[in-house]
């Protein structure tokens, strides 16, 4: 069996310490890439489950050399550590407990070099339990537990936190501070200095009107910001400014604090001020401030990356990114970091010009307005001679992938038209065929009709003379099958399926409208 095109977009990827390398969850294994080239070099292999995080270890020899040393959760119950320049697995930890997302605050922290002992070190996970209701029915809990990595145990009677709704952990860039959002709250967490079993970490609340989607920590300031499904951003400054130990009277970013007013602020939420800016026009995906926290950066449904300077709300974009932003993730190279699509896509960017250098693709997962439009199943075929897929994707293109290498040959843009939000989304590419040799394709394309009226299907012919599916458009057929409701109504017919002659240069299209055509 020939298997290839797993999903690259599952979790967040990590560069290695020196911005070489792109660790991928996909699947139950970690792929690695170079960044110089896109293409797949090792991998990690040893979980049964799906990957949900990998922690990059910032550590280097007396001699100043990098090391490639990483930590792994799944949702098979176990933590690993690896040495990914080999690959070879160091250490396993069974938690018994399917694990949602990991952080480990202590990495940051570690002393490089030191002849004292080193404290445990602990990662904080985001696991999922059944639990007994009221009646003996069970249902799914997500809890925040604490684990000791150095005796390779969870830490008894901890529990931070407990939600019926997912609770990813997003740390700060300094492993001070690690938060959730939970519905309409964060819930955010102070890590102490010297992490222990018996550590109390301190935690505050903030709130919010709309459910919150992400998160995310200024680098040097006590600054929170979260985003929410309607693509709203609010901003939390002197935040926890008593609360937590490392608290002081003055305020982050020059603010004082007024006890009477705290404009934006909820309840009895711990910060000076919170301001709200507003772009987006659905849920927040992506929110990351950037090295100096000059810049709020967020992205979402549109596939546009959206710049905010922190103290003016002025922006600029990347736009014209293709599809939905899902994470956005830095390197120790402040000129390179990366951003993963929903396409199954991730663009290694130019920083700070955000200018695309290169993408490791995957197969495009198909597009859910496809998948409820009545849509053949002929959106895949099956290249048996060389190995290749040609898939019906978003975004109006065929996609050639290569199963046999695992990555995309190349793309063929049926339909020019830009990323759309799927609810707005008006043609679809639903059919494509390719002939016995795969000189010739054929495309069907559909465009919906809008309040009952511009609906055209499509069928276009293609001609290719490469090994590399470079595919150019030779012949365009509008509404090829209609029919007659009455002898002065004549409506279009969507086609149902294509197949090619095996010998011949010819083609037979069946329609809804129970026809069939023949073309050469």
């Amino acid at each position: 069996m020939i298997t290839g095109g797993r999903s690259l977009i599952s979790s967040q990827p990590a560069f290695s310490n020196d911005a070489k390398k792109l660790l991928v969850c996909t699947g139950n294994t970690v792929s690695i890439f170079s960044t110089s080239t896109g293409l797949q070099i090792a991998e990690l292999e040893g979980h049964r489950g799906l990957v949900t995080s990998v922690v990059v270890v910032p550590s280097t020899t007396p001699a100043g050399k990098l090391l490639c040393y990483c930590w792994t959760s799944s949702e098979d119950g176990t933590i690993k550590y690896w040495d990914f320049s080999v690959p070879e697995l160091m250490r396993s930890i069974d938690v018994k407990l399917p694990i949602h997302s990991m952080v480990i605050p202590g990495l940051s922290s570690q002393p490089r070099e030191s002849s004292e002992k080193p404290s445990d070190l602990f990662a904080y996970v985001s696991v999922i339990v059944l639990k007994e209701q009221l009646g003996g029915s069970c249902a799914l809990r997500w809890q925040i537990r604490k684990c000791n990595l150095t005796k390779s145990t969870l830490v008894g009677g901890v529990t931070l936190a407990e939600s019926k709704n997912t609770l990813s952990i997003t740390l700060s860039c300094s492993g001070r501070y690690m938060g959730v959002c939970d519905k309409r709250k964060l819930r955010i967490w102070e890590i102490p200095t010297k992490d222990s079993d018996h550590s109390v970490l301190q935690n505050i609340r903030l709130h919010h009107t709309k459910t919150l989607s992400t998160l995310a920590f200024h680098p040097t300031d006590r600054i929170v910001s979260a985003g929410d499904v309607t693509g709203r951003i609010l901003i939390w400054r002197g935040v926890g400014e008593h609360n937590f130990s490392s608290g002081n009277k003055q305020r982050s970013g020059g603010l004082m604090k007024d006890m009477e007013e705290n404009p934006g602020v909820r309840d009895k939420d711990e910060a000076d001020i919170c301001t709200t800016r507003h772009w987006h026009s659905a849920e927040v995906k992506v929110l990351f401030f950037s090295s100096d926290g000059a810049y709020l950066y967020s992205g979402g449904k549109e596939g546009v990356l959206v710049v905010w300077q922190l103290d003016t709300g002025k922006q600029k974009f990347l736009p014209r990114i293709g599809s939905p932003l899902l994470y956005f993730t830095i390197s120790s190279d402040p000129s390179l970091s990366s951003i993963s699509c929903a396409d199954n896509r991730i663009h290694l960017l130019k920083m700070p010009s955000m200018e695309v250098l290169r993408s490791i693709q995957g197969i495009k997962l198909r597009s859910i307005v496809l998948d409820i439009s009545d849509g053949s199943s002929e959106g895949i075929v099956f290249d048996s001679a060389t190995g290749v897929v040609a898939i019906c994707s978003e975004n109006y293109c065929i996609q050639f992938y290569s199963l046999f290498d695992d990555r995309e040959v190349s793309e063929v843009q049926v339909c020019e038209r830009s990323h759309q939000p799927a609810d707005e989304v008006t043609v679809v590419v639903d059919l494509v065929a390719l002939s016995p040799e795969g000189s010739i394709m054929i495309t069907v394309e559909t465009r919906f009709a809008e309040e009952g009226i511009g609906g055209l299907v499509s069928l276009k012919f293609w001609s290719c003379s490469s090994s590399n599916k470079d595919f150019s458009l030779s012949t365009v057929v509008y509404e090829p099958h209609r029919f007659f409701l009455h002898e002065w109504v004549c409506r279009d017919s969507g086609i149902s399926s294509i197949a090619f002659h095996p010998l011949r240069h010819m083609a037979v299209t069946t329609s809804r409208g129970a026809d069939f055509k023949v073309s050469g």
